[in-house]
């Protein structure tokens, strides 16, 4: 694994517990990219068990991870996977992706 990748990807890992742990008053968060503020997030999954995908993303310079297979907190709104594309991308940006 390329070492600056992995470490671009620990930091984005990194901001993870923030938000999860704080549900639902999340505090604003800076960016593992550019280290301006405002982190977003949504979580995508099975509303029925409370397991899916997680997106995180910074808006402006479009940066962000996936985290599959999470639990979804009781305390988040999350979107259906029966969520169509489209109404998925009008909450999630096409951002570029920070793999492992």
């Amino acid at each position: 694994m390329n070492k600056n990748r992995k470490t671009k990807f620990q930091k984005w890992i990194s901001i993870t517990p923030d938000i999860y742990y704080n549900l639902p008053d999340v505090p604003v968060l800076a960016c593992p990219n550019c280290h301006q503020l405002g982190v977003d997030f949504q979580f995508i999954g099975n509303l029925q068990t409370r397991i899916g995908y997680m997106a995180i993303w910074f808006p402006f310079c479009l940066y962000g991870i996936h985290l599959s297979r999470v639990s979804i907190p009781d305390k988040t709104q999350a979107l259906s996977f029966d969520t169509s594309a489209e109404e998925i991308s009008k909450r999630i940006p096409n951002f570029t992706h920070i793999s492992p």
